[in-house]
């Protein structure tokens, strides 16, 4: 699975992009200053002006069609992460890439930094590359509906768990007091699906993260005076579960929405 990750990642950008990929003809001005030009940062009225673009042209989601070889790959993914062989055939409705926003991008590699400074050299994989584990949040999406035929932009509608997950960075009370609990099962219960899942026009969905997870620790050997960045359990079980407790280091990079 980590394999089939990787081709993903290296055959497209699933972390956003820059400013000049929305704006391409947006070109900075310079001084003249003798024979030498200099660079200046840009006013803060020519910076809102540029967010105000940005903005408007920035979209969320980008629907991967049937055939899509990334959306093969991902689906190839969610269902070798399945340890329910009675769901392993279930049907896709939609696959889609999040586009995350070059602040969402910067704060995760940020973490990153901070957890691989902290590994004092003591964890391998933290020193690598701060540990990084792909997971899945399991979850539920309503705007896969009505006349929303492709998706592309965050909706309002205040159900919509997927929407306001991504629209906070993942960040809500529950997740705030208890941590982010993501899963190595595609399949893993959802609490809020089960309460939903006779509603009309609400659907299952999930969630699929790159996650700095640095130091684990097992939850049933924690120590007081431990140091540590996320919380594992079920170790010893097919489905385990990964708790973070920053936001910064879950990085929503796929949402698949199924039937």
């Amino acid at each position: 699975m980590h394999v089939m990750w990787m081709s993903v990642t290296e055959t497209m950008n699933s972390c956003g992009g820059k400013l000049t990929d929305v704006c391409p003809k947006v070109k900075c001005k310079y001084r003249s200053c003798g024979k030498k030009k200099d660079y200046y940062e840009v006013t803060s009225r020519e910076n809102q002006a540029l967010n105000s673009i940005f903005q408007q042209k920035w979209r969320w989601f980008y629907e991967l069609e049937i055939g899509d070889p990334s959306r093969n790959v991902i689906e190839k993914i969610f269902r070798a992460a399945s340890t329910n062989p009675s769901t392993q055939h279930r049907t896709i409705k939609k696959v889609l890439r999040v586009n995350n926003t070059v602040d969402i991008s910067e704060k995760f590699e940020k973490y990153r930094g901070a957890v691989k400074r902290r590994s004092f050299g003591q964890h391998p994989r933290s020193t690598v590359d701060g540990n990084e584990l792909l997971q899945f949040y399991v979850t539920t999406m309503t705007c896969c509906y009505g006349k929303r035929k492709i998706i592309s932009d965050l909706c309002k509608d205040p159900s919509c768990c997927v929407c306001k997950l991504i629209q906070t960075g993942f960040r809500n009370s529950c997740n705030s007091e208890n941590g982010i609990q993501l899963s190595t099962s595609s399949d893993a219960p959802c609490e809020h699906a089960s309460r939903v899942s006779n509603t009309k026009n609400v659907k299952r969905a999930v969630i699929v993260c790159r996650t700095i997870a640095g130091r684990v620790v097992n939850k049933d050997d924690m120590k007081l005076d431990q140091e540590y960045d996320s919380v594992a359990s079920g170790l010893h079980s097919r489905s385990q579960y990964l708790i973070v407790k920053d936001s910064d280091a879950v990085l929503p990079c796929f949402i698949i929405v199924l039937n």
